[in-house]
């Protein structure tokens, strides 16, 4: 079982930065005086953290590539509150230990389409090569998007090269019992001063393994289970052109290209068990093949007003499409064949965003207004032939949604005459969903929400500063959940069928973000702590239920109210003080409290599936001789243990256990515009196991689910080089 100590996890942290710190005066512009890039960039991201008008942690591509990560999740999983659904996923992103509905992920300030229907973007989409940095916003401000309640993470993408007119990169490696991996970029830019083209682009091999086994109990026994595989290859493109055009002194006109491609193809095979758990009684086997395509055109046009007005008029247009085909096969114990399956599901999206930004200065105070709007149109569609014969459609797959949400905002930077500033605005979004599910049937929803924000920067010395942010943020339904369908699967506790909800209402959420910054060392060194407090109106939860047939169905609800709590540590600590300057140590840890009232069951208990603690602790050694940054990073996530009741009557209990991953990386300088980097992840490959039980009203053992998932080790080489 894992453990839940406090007094562990806080001496971890102080034990990673137990020296004597010396702290140094040193303006926000003091960067890059460090011969090691990776603490260059450190210093760099540092002064961006210090300027930002809201509380805001950021990490440059130099740091953020370290340890030569391809998936874009597992680099994150290193900053501070940032966590996944499992050891082996690094898709959905979640911030603070709460679930991934609410963080919102935008690349580069924008929403990008994704089949993902819980209006995020999957980031193993987005190779780590390809990232400039990546900004996690705590608290927003009227002037972005509403829907981060946890926090937004901003992705900014590589348009240009650093240092030269190229870069290339090439990398490969190999993923213990699966297989090999590689990626090539390509940063390219010509022109002059009023005409500059960037051209950006990659392809990658990726893997993933999500292969588990369960095995299910009752009150009298072994009740058969399922030896599960599940392993992934993805073959990605990249192509993100950028034209520049300098008019004349006053406009400015840029056209930006998204084109992503990922083909993913996945090989399942479901062996399941015989009720003694002692033979298999069939297995299937099933190939998946998921093609996914985004193309998108933003054009913006930047008009200087005068000295010290700025306009800036958008037009974002983006179109996706994700096609999934499945060939399944389930054969008898006997080897004879038992059913044939073809499936295809279609998903295409469209969106069209125009927006209008207004920038003025007047006097001490930074004013900022806009308007915008964004029609989003997502069609599902699929089609089912088993054994020869056309079969009835999944119908909680087949629908048709149109949302149009506009907006209005108003935000000014008052620069106070002590020296801080304070940023206020209101955010005005109107949405209005319509929805057609397969039966023809239509729901409709509107709803206009206001959004405050404030944020208080203060400066209590040269080197520390506060923050304090206020504002509201939405969270919409995922659109699958707006259809009442239910989609059928083993109908077990492991894995119960599921089904939507259109009654739900868009949860409200109330923030408070508290911070301290302390900055020495020439800003190479951080001692930062940071209170948040989130309060939920209508929290949405997938929350079990025992249907009349004996079937488990999972499916969503307005749970009730909530609210999270929680604090954030980081720590950076060069050790120049006590003559160790190529020595630094750091750190981070996230500590969550959760608490919702339930109106189904009118129980106090605390969110589902979330985990009470995130730490990472690491070191990184500069050997100038050989001019090489030695890495190491130790990652853990507490997973939790939680029983809460059913409506049912019946208790459930869903225990995660705890979790950790090591990894190495060895980063060379090999010349002033080539670098080598070796890295090792995942070190020890450590299982992740979990349970799932129920108990009845009168408190005996009903079921019980024990799952197991193994990890691996992945090694990788990647060189790097400007021109």
């Amino acid at each position: 079982m894992h453990n839940r100590n406090k007094k562990t996890l806080l001496g971890l942290l102080l034990a990673s930065c137990s020296a004597p710190l010396a702290a140094q005066v040193v303006s926000l512009d003091a960067v890059e005086i460090s011969s090691a890039p990776i603490e260059n960039a450190v210093q760099r991201a540092h002064a961006e953290r210090r300027e930002a008008s809201s509380s805001k942690a950021v990490i440059e591509a130099e740091q953020l590539n370290q340890f030569g990560d391809q998936p874009l999740g597992d680099a994150l999983r290193r900053l501070v509150g940032v966590s996944f659904a499992g050891a082996n996923r690094a898709r959905e992103v979640q911030l603070r230990g709460i679930g991934p509905e609410y963080a919102q992920v935008l690349v580069n300030g924008r929403r990008i389409l994704d089949a993902n229907s819980k209006r995020s973007v999957q980031l193993d989409r987005i190779p780590s090569s390809l990232v400039e940095r990546v900004e996690i916003i705590r608290s927003p401000l009227a002037s972005q998007e509403g829907q981060g309640a946890a926090g937004t993470v901003n992705i900014i993408l590589k348009q240009r090269a650093k240092g030269g007119n190229g870069e290339i990169g090439i990398g490969a490696g190999h993923m213990e019992s699966n297989g090999g991996l590689g990626d090539a970029t390509a940063f390219y830019s010509l022109g002059n001063d009023n005409v500059t083209l960037n051209l950006a682009g990659g392809v990658q091999l990726q893997r993933r393994n999500e292969s588990k086994d369960s095995l299910v109990f009752n009150n009298s026994g072994a009740n058969g289970g399922e030896l599960g595989t599940n392993e992934r290859r993805f073959e990605q493109g990249n192509f993100l052109p950028s034209l520049e055009l300098r008019l004349d002194d006053a406009n400015r006109l840029n056209f930006q290209l998204d084109y992503l491609k990922t083909t993913e193809y996945r090989d399942d095979i479901a062996a399941e068990l015989e009720t003694a758990q002692n033979a298999v009684r069939r297995t299937e086997f099933e190939d998946r093949e998921r093609k996914r395509t985004n193309l998108g055109l933003l054009s913006d046009w930047t008009h200087q007003w005068s000295d010290d007005t700025e306009l800036l008029l958008s037009l974002d247009l983006q179109k996706a499409d994700e096609d999934t085909s499945r060939d399944a096969k389930r054969y008898r114990a006997n080897g004879t064949l038992d059913r044939t399956r073809l499936r295809d599901e279609n998903i295409h999206m469209t969106s069209v965003s125009p927006n209008l930004k207004v920038k003025t200065l007047l006097d001490a105070h930074s004013l900022e207004w806009g308007a915008g709007a964004r029609r989003e149109t997502r069609e599902e569609d699929n089609s089912n032939i088993e054994n020869g014969t056309v079969r009835p459609i999944n119908a909680a797959r087949t629908y048709q949604v149109r949302e149009d949400i506009t907006h209005l905002f108003a935000q000014d930077t008052w620069l106070l005459p002590w020296g801080d500033s304070l940023t206020y605005g209101l955010r005005l979004e109107d949405a209005h969903t319509r929805t057609r599910d397969f039966s023809g049937a239509k729901q409709q929803t509107s709803k206009l929400s206001p959004l405050p924000s404030i944020s208080y920067l203060g400066h209590l010395s040269a080197n520390t500063d506060w923050r304090l942010g206020i504002a509201r943020t939405l969270r919409r339904p995922d659109l699958r959940e707006l259809s009442p369908t239910v989609t059928t699967d083993s109908g077990t506790l492991a894995r119960p069928d599921t089904g939507g909800n259109p009654g739900m209402t868009p949860e409200s959420i109330w923030g408070v973000d508290l911070g301290l910054d302390h900055f020495f060392n020439d800003q190479r060194g951080l001692l930062s702590a940071n209170l948040f407090h989130r309060q939920f109106r209508d929290k949405i939860e997938s929350v079990l239920s025992q249907q009349d047939n004996g079937r488990w169905l999972s499916s969503p609800e307005n749970a009730g109210d909530g609210q999270a709590s929680g604090l954030e540590l980081e720590a950076r600590a060069p050790l120049d003080a006590i003559g160790l300057p190529q020595l630094t140590l750091w750190s981070n840890a996230t500590a969550v409290h959760t608490r919702l009232k339930s109106e189904a069951t009118g129980e106090t208990r605390r969110f589902l599936d979330q985990p009470d603690y995130l730490f990472n602790a690491g070191a990184d050694y500069y050997l100038a001789s050989l001019r090489t940054t030695f890495g190491v990073n130790y990652n853990w996530n507490s997973g939790y243990n939680q029983k809460y009741r059913l409506t049912s009557g019946k208790t459930a209990e869903a225990d995660q256990d705890a979790v950790g991953r090591v990894d190495i990386s060895a980063r060379t300088q090999l010349s002033e515009n080539t670098s080598l980097n070796l890295s090792v992840l995942n070190l020890f490959a450590q299982n992740e196991d979990s349970r799932a039980t129920t108990y009845g009203a009168n408190g005996l053992l009903e079921s019980n689910s024990l799952t197991e998932e193994g990890t691996y080790r992945t090694f990788y080489v990647r060189v790097q080089t400007a021109f």
